[in-house]
Order: C-alpha cells, then structure tokens, then sequence
C-alpha cells in the first residue's frame, strides 16, 4: 500500500521498557522472577528507521521517502537511491523465502526495523562510541528485527516464537526481534544487521559484569534484551543523573529495604 510522505508511520517498532523506566516496576520484577531465557544484542545509537516492501521508509513516527527517489534527506543525512534500492531488493528476496518456507505462499507486507547512524549520536555532535573505529559510518543501517503484516488468521512460524503482537490504531501486526534463525537469513541476503552478543537466562545476563563495565566505560550506548518466546523487550543502558531519576531509584530501594524487614 502506498503512503504519502509526511504520513504516520503504521507500523511502529513497541517502546521499550528499562530496568529504570518508572512505572514499569511490576513488569521488570516478573521478569526477574520467571527468569526465562533472553537475547542479548547491542544498543546503537542512532535513528530508528523502517522500510517496507510496500515501497516506503519512515522514521519512528512519520513517513520520510519512498521507493525510487533520488535521494533521501533525514537527520542531516542524503540516502542515496542506489543504496535504498539494494536494500529493497534484498528485502524483497527475503520475503520471497519467507512466503514460500513458512506462510504457504500466502501474500504479507514485510518491515524491516533498524537504527540509521548518524554523524555524532542520538544527543550529541560526537561520535561518543567510536562508531568510526569500528567501520560504521553515518547512513549506515543496521537492522534490529522485522514486522510482519498478515492476513487475518495467519500465525507467526515457530521459527519465529520471539515475535509479539501490536496492535494500534485498527491495525494488528507481528515484531520479530533478532533470534539465530532470523539473524541467518539477514546475512544470507546481506541485509546489515546487529550481531546477537548472547543467549542465556535473565539472571546469568544480569550476573555478568562485563555487560556493566562496557556501558560505564562508554564503549557503547547500552544493550537490548528480547524474550525468546515473545516475553518483550528490555533495555540496558546508563541513566541518566537527573532529580527525578534520583527520587525513582530512592524509592524502589526503600521498597527493598522495607521488604527485608517483613520477611520475619
């Protein structure tokens, strides 16, 4: 389906909760205590982007080109068309194996989810995490899952039990956040994409320093941790040191210190 530019983007990639996120405590200490097992990938900082075999690309919010235009600008940023074509293309080759692997040839729209680097970060002039040094440059794009808009009655594979419904707006579509399976088939087409760094339970995550070293050490933004079986999203990352912030973290150590007294 076609979409004019300046449009809402759709199909919006879901917000992702952090172990600080006020208001999300309840859902964080489920987590803690089902301790399933999550996947861990790198947190780039940079601008969410979404392409989609239907020929357009929207940033988080609003429909920014489509397919077949010379140029795109986006966050000081030119997307050349030669190189936005490469990718439509593979995306398509993709959704080809897909509908005839795993939905029966049945017609969908595929989306592509990922972060567009841009010439500092997301809040600085600076490229604070040396994206340089690591060969990623500005306009580079890294894809971080895919979305899936099926027809009415139409499941997710197994293949892809990660996935998680969202709905807004009278629409319903399916997020698949990186797993093995899907990592595969992005390098099997050449689609860039952020590596997978593990793939163990919530408490093993949590027990390994190196994770909380790295961010402390700015070595990169933070991390993402997805549910292996559609639990959700998480996010690891540095907060930052603000009054409110503060007063957040004050209160859930009081809640813990309380909790310690009780348990006679």
């Amino acid at each position: 389906m076609k979409r004019a530019v300046g449009g809402n983007n759709p199909y919006l990639w879901p917000k992702t909760i952090g172990f600080h996120t006020q208001g999300a405590l309840d859902q964080v200490l489920r987590h803690l205590r089902e301790d399933k097992v999550w996947c861990v990938t790198e947190k780039y900082d940079g601008s969410n982007v979404c392409l989609s075999t239907d020929g357009w690309i929207a940033s988080r919010h609003k429909i920014i080109g489509e397919r077949g235009m010379e140029t795109c600008k986006f966050q000081g940023l030119t997307l050349l068309k030669v190189h936005l074509e490469a990718l439509f293309k593979d995306m398509e080759s993709l959704k080809d194996k897909l509908k005839l692997e795993h939905f029966n040839g049945v017609e969908f729209e595929l989306l592509l989810y990922g972060e567009l680097l841009l010439r500092g970060t997301g809040n600085s002039a600076k490229d604070v995490y040396k994206y340089r040094e690591k060969n990623r440059d500005p306009g580079d794009f890294f894809c971080f899952g895919i979305g899936l808009v099926l027809p009415e009655n139409v499941q997710l594979p197994v293949v892809f039990q990660n996935g998680m419904l969202s709905r807004e707006g009278g629409k319903t579509w399916f997020v698949v956040p990186l797993n093995l399976y899907l990592t595969e088939l992005l390098t099997e087409f050449d689609i860039p994409h952020i590596e997978i760094c593990a793939v163990e339970t919530l408490s093993d995550i949590l027990a390994d320093d190196k994770w909380f070293c790295n961010i402390a050490e700015k070595k990169l933004e933070g991390y993402v941790l997805s549910g292996t079986n559609g639990e959700g999203l998480l996010k690891l990352k540095g907060v930052e040191t603000t009054l409110d912030n503060e007063k957040h973290r004050d209160r859930i150590v009081q809640v813990v210190e309380l909790l310690k007294k009780l348990n006679l």
